[in-house]
């Protein structure tokens, strides 16, 4: 009777940690904007580049 309650409660908070696992990297999700990989010049007023920077999605 004692291990099938020691068992239960394991996997009940088992269960509870990956839900909130689950609800905290859904959340993350939402929130960040997606990667876009290119690339982006910027100019000055003469229309001279200036600076250049590359992005890299992993």
């Amino acid at each position: 009777m004692r291990n099938r309650k020691i068992r239960l409660a394991i996997v009940l908070a088992i269960a509870v940690v990956a839900a909130v696992v689950a609800w905290r990297t859904s959340q993350a999700e939402k929130s960040r904007p997606p990667c876009e990989p290119g690339r982006h010049e910027e100019k000055d007023s003469a229309g001279k580049v200036v600076k250049v920077t590359r992005t890299t999605c992993m």
